[in-house]
């Protein structure tokens, strides 16, 4: 029920699978309107884990110019959502095999 109205959205970037590897900490977009427990209630629904910390950052959507009609653009806003788990724990669905 939970997960529906928050929707976890993993964020596959060098960046985010360099700290899933170094210190367990898995990035995902979230909606904007979401708090970090409700954050917390859906992970822990969808994985089973209790995560350390959740941190958010809400990114500001860019200005960018539609250059046909010349008119600006706003982009949505985003907010991102950073789970931190206990150490030794890995979920293994955003793990990315390299050979």
């Amino acid at each position: 029920m939970i997960n529906s109205i928050i929707n976890l959205k993993p964020i596959i970037t060098e960046k985010s699978l360099g700290a899933q590897e170094n210190s367990s900490k898995y990035s995902f977009w979230v909606n904007c309107s979401v708090n970090k427990n409700q954050i917390q209630a859906a992970f822990i629904e969808v994985f089973g884990i209790k995560p350390l910390s959740v941190n958010t950052v809400i990114l500001k959507g860019k200005l960018k110019t539609n250059w046909k009609s010349r008119k600006p653009i706003q982009k949505s806003n985003k907010k991102k959502a950073i789970i931190t788990l206990p150490a030794g724990t890995k979920l293994e669905l955003l793990k990315i095999n390299t050979k």
